[in-house]
């Protein structure tokens, strides 16, 4: 089999180090190759698809490399580096990645701004899963704080819990699996509106939560899990959740390679809002290469 690819973006900036010793930690974890990639400092090369760095792109690719080493990382190393854009080397690459990272900002970011626009791009055209490290994240300040996730509206839509269980498993922390809800619902075969206040409803929620999370109790026995539940919406409670996380897993609304984004609102704004790494899990088209975990232990639950 090939070693497992993890893909960081590289461009000098702050954000984009601690992308790199992040993914070089990832790379630890999965036992995969670490690539290095650099857009537009390169010129021309002889032949298609060889261009060959610029004396400064040299300098940034070594520098970076050595820091890699310098933080301990026990990983293999490789570069990459184009005259493409970022967002088109990054996503040209994520076809054979199996996880790309980015930092939220890189040296053209707007202070405004909480992630930066090749970090936005990146994570919703990406076809593998990608990482954004937010420039203000330490991972060494607490390396127990749990993997956060959302437990889905549809049970066959699991990708993100299975991605967030993988997760945490390599980290040897807990699961935190929040169900959240922010409007009124029906009983099943009942004309009765039960609201979110219930405790009928909160029952059937915990129900709902204990089904989708009983597979992945049993796949991952080592792994602990507390469910969260909340009668606040998404946006609020998931936030709030990875204030006090190692991770934050988000799902995407529509298939890897989708014809424009493949987030939705709501994970569009957790890359804003999010104050730790979130990892976006996309699924991938029928017949398409994997979303990063086996999708076939997903589609048949009920």
């Amino acid at each position: 089999m090939n070693q497992p690819k993890v893909i960081v973006g590289i461009d000098g900036s702050t954000t984009a180090q601690l992308a790199m010793l992040w993914a070089a930690a990832e790379c630890d974890r999965r036992g995969a190759e670490l690539v290095l990639a650099h857009a537009g400092d390169a010129e021309a090369g002889t032949a298609a698809g060889q261009d060959v760095p610029t004396a400064f792109g040299r300098s940034l690719l070594a520098e970076a490399e050595a820091e890699v080493y310098e933080n301990g990382a026990d990983c293999p190393v490789s570069i990459v580096t184009t005259l493409e854009s970022p967002v088109r080397l990054l996503t040209r690459l994520s076809e054979q990645a199996d996880l790309v990272v980015v930092g939220s900002h890189g040296l053209g970011r707007q202070a405004s701004a909480l992630v930066g626009s090749v970090a936005f791009r990146v994570a919703a055209h990406a076809r593998c899963p990608v990482a954004v490290v937010p420039r203000s994240w330490d991972e060494r300040s607490d390396p127990a704080k749990p993997v956060v996730v959302g437990i889905p509206t549809s049970i066959v839509h699991c990708e993100p819990v299975y991605a967030a269980f993988a997760e945490a498993r390599m980290r040897g922390v807990p699961v935190c699996a929040v169900r959240s809800w922010f409007r009124a619902d029906w009983t099943d075969g009942l004309s009765e509106l039960i609201y979110a206040t219930s405790p009928a409803f909160e029952a059937k929620q915990q129900e709902y939560a204990n089904r989708v999370l009983a597979p992945l109790r049993e796949l991952y026995p080592d792994v602990p899990v507390r469910t969260m539940l909340s009668g606040k919406g998404i946006d609020e409670v998931l936030p709030r959740a990875a204030e006090n996380a190692s991770l934050l897993v988000i799902g995407s609304r529509f298939t890897d390679g989708h014809s424009y984004s493949r987030l939705g609102p709501a994970a569009a704004r957790m890359l804003h809002r999010a104050s730790c790494p979130v990892l976006v899990v996309g699924h991938a088209d029928a017949g398409d290469r994997k979303a990063g975990f086996p999708v076939d232990t997903v589609g048949g639950r009920s």
